[in-house]
């Protein structure tokens, strides 16, 4: 069956077309961040196409990730909300947890709440930890309130009461009620976005999701009418922030755990690649126009986390954005892209983002209206990009504008030019190799026991520079690194992550509330799951409980064991698990009892396969040579610029030369050799 990927970026759109004879085909076009719609619609139309020969229209299935969700969060461009909770905590949003992410900063800022005071409201209604009702809801209240909203024009709510999240009957009659008075209305439950423990955390996510809901219901809307213009008829499949596709439907009803959704993507796609060139662990690095993204992949599977963080108000600080109690992959962000402009400091030193052109007006050799240097300009001068072969060739740029741009910057730092694109280059590196340095460290991992595998349109033009600054040995460039992330989309699972907070002990274990617990989350996956197509008989389930000491603030996360052992040796092994990694975390254990906080449940389709071997060339691969700036050398060279696609397998390419693909450049410096594998991986071994 064939399927045509996209993921919507900060820069480029990028897409990749698995055609009914098994082929793969890629292509990039502009993004159009005012309607991002405009470029899928672009690129998938002048793909589909080129390709109409060999493709069914009718069984093709159209997969997407996107930026709309975070863009529409980082940029404040969602729509005005409403916030309803129990009566008394309308000031949750602002107090948060009154945790302090600086215990010394006496001005210590967070980001405004998405949610003004104005438009937050307190619902007449009680329960305790236990279900009981203290004070049944006061029907009328809401109503007055669903009357307010209404008159204020606002056409999303968030409601988010105490312990919903285990008994959610005062939060779905809430909702009856707003959409009795205004039916139009998008009303996001926090016993359905987020049901798990923390008051803040949960509102937090559940705000998130009505703040962008409308926006994305209507992306989505607009990309299947656009789709079935077309012939293609079926539910596109969205990439959500933990590696699973799930349908328009779900992606449109719970647009918060589709946050990070194309770093997922290429998440996913590098432990395929690093599986395919014979390598278990890897450093996955994305670098595309606006930032980059390093992930550890321990054991052929990206690191999954509970728990999420976004637009920081000191950025990249833990504790000063948003907290999204969702499923996502764990990695860490740089502001450091291609677009990233580079700048002098109030000290009078280089800087580099985290401002970034994006794709508009993109950097000054695009010739869109940037005037700044940034760090697309600063490669193309040193000789790493090509003039003529950016992106193919299809997209013209300009050197000279990039030198112009540049030429003021070296001015107002009193370097040359050439010494302010290397200096911008290598600071760049330098973030990003002391970013993925501490990464690693935070999972108990040395970054020089692994392989890099670089991607994006950026990744492998500073994976070499990256990599020795780490001591890393081994780079894999993948077939498509400039559209890796839509790759991803052909390899990943249709999966959906459920969770359900419902604390038991241990020494009091119920094993029936656990049945029905487990059967339930089983099956509101099974229909998102079989909802996308997938039969129900090949549909998988993997279980994990979050647990913790009684009396501790914090879980870990655990494999549940089989639901099919004595009831002994289910609870020995359950502790068991628990114990291991504790100690593998802490280092020591403690003399106490047990507790499960929040059952968690993947459920999930199977994997594809979208690699193909590569084909053996006969034409010749050298492309000509170009002068490139090499600081192993303290001078330009003369280097060898190489078609990837064209290389022979296995063939040695000695260091320095330049590799291209149409969708990116891969640098390899004079200390380094690389070769084509029977992927199609370009391999660098660095000396």
């Amino acid at each position: 069956m064939a399927k045509l990927a996209f993921d919507t970026g900060g820069t480029f759109t990028d897409f990749a077309l698995l055609d009914d004879d098994g082929e793969l085909h890629l292509h990039k076009v502009l993004s159009t961040p005012k309607n991002p719609a405009e470029a899928v619609v672009q690129g998938a139309t002048e793909l589909l196409d080129r390709f109409a020969s060999v493709i069914d229209l009718v069984k093709l299935q159209v997969l997407g990730a996107t930026t709309v969700v975070t863009n529409a969060v980082l940029e404040r461009k969602g729509v005005e909300t409403g916030f309803i909770s129990t009566a008394g905590f309308q000031d949750m949003l602002r107090i948060r947890n009154e945790g302090r992410y600086d215990l010394y900063d006496l001005n210590l800022r967070y980001p405004d709440p998405l949610v003004t005071r104005a438009n937050s409201f307190g619902a007449e209604a009680r329960m305790t930890a236990d279900g009981a009702v203290v004070t049944e809801l006061k029907e009328d209240a809401i109503r007055e309130i669903a009357g307010r909203l209404r008159s204020k024009g606002i056409k999303s709510v968030a409601v988010c009461l105490l312990h919903a999240y285990k008994y959610p009957k005062h939060e779905q009659r809430i909702a009856a009620l707003l959409r009795e008075e205004s039916p139009d209305i998008f009303v996001s439950l926090s016993s359905e976005v987020c049901p798990e423990v923390r008051e803040f955390d949960r509102a937090s996510t559940t705000v998130v999701n009505a703040y962008t809901r409308p926006q994305m219901a209507g992306h989505v809307a607009h990309l299947q009418r656009e789709f079935a213009n077309k012939g293609i008829d079926r539910q596109v499949l969205w990439m959500t922030s933990s590696g699973g596709l799930v349908p328009s439907l779900r992606a449109a009803e719970l647009p918060v755990r589709l946050i990070e959704s194309g770093p997922a993507a290429g998440a996913v796609a590098a432990a395929e690649f690093g599986r395919t060139a014979g390598e278990a662990s890897v450093l996955s690095f994305d670098m595309g126009g606006t930032t980059a993204k390093l992930c550890l992949i321990p054991n052929g599977e990206p690191t999954v986390g509970t728990d999420l963080e976004v637009a920081h108000y000191q950025r990249f600080r833990k504790g000063s954005g948003f907290p999204l109690k969702i499923q996502s992959i764990q990695m860490i962000e740089i502001g450091a892209g291609g677009g990233s402009i580079a700048a002098k400091n109030p000290l009078g030193l280089l800087d580099v983002g985290p401002r970034s052109a994006g794709a508009l007006p993109g950097p000054a050799a695009y010739q869109r209206g940037g005037t700044e240097p940034t760090v697309t300009d600063a490669d193309i001068l040193l000789g790493y990009m090509g003039v003529e072969s950016f992106v193919g060739g299809s997209f013209k740029v300009s050197k000279d504008a990039a030198r112009e741009a540049m030429e003021k910057l070296a001015a107002s730092l009193d370097v040359s030019v050439d010494r302010c694109a290397w200096g911008i280059h290598d600071l760049v590196n330098e973030s990003m190799s002391k970013a993925a340095a501490m990464h690693a460290t935070d999972l108990g991992v040395d970054p020089r026991t692994l392989p890099m595998v670089a991607f994006g349109g950026a990744g492998p033009v500073h994976a070499y520079g990256i990599a020795r600054k780490l001591g890393i040995k081994r780079i894999i460039c993948p077939t498509g690194a400039g559209v890796t992330s839509a790759i991803g989309l052909l390899i990943a699972p249709v999966a959906v992550d459920l969770s359900a907070s419902f604390p038991m002990g241990v020494d009091n274990w119920d094993f029936e509330q656990m049945e029905r617990l487990l059967d339930d989350l089983a099956a509101q996956g099974a229909e998102v799951v079989s909802a996308a197509g997938i039969a129900k008989e090949a549909i998988t389930n993997r279980y994990t409980v979050d647990m913790r000491y009684v009396g501790q603030g914090h879980e870990i996360t655990v494999a549940l064991p089989d639901r099919n052992l004595r009831k002994d040796e289910f609870l020995q092994q359950l502790m068991d698990n628990f114990t291991k990694l504790y100690r593998e975390l802490f280092g020591r254990t403690v003399s106490a009892s047990l507790e499960v906080i929040t059952w968690r449940l993947r459920s999930s389709g199977g994997k594809d396969q979208v690699t193909r071997p590569h084909k053996a060339q006969v034409a010749v691969a050298l492309k000509g040579k170009r002068s490139v700036y090499f600081n192993e050398l303290g001078s330009y060279v003369e280097t060898p610029v190489y078609d990837h696609y064209k290389l022979p397998l296995d063939q040695p390419i000695k260091g320095p030369a330049i590799i291209e693909q149409r969708e990116s450049t891969a640098v390899v410096g004079p200390s380094g050799a690389a070769h084509v594998d029977g992927h199609g991986n370009l391999v660098i071994n660095i000396l």
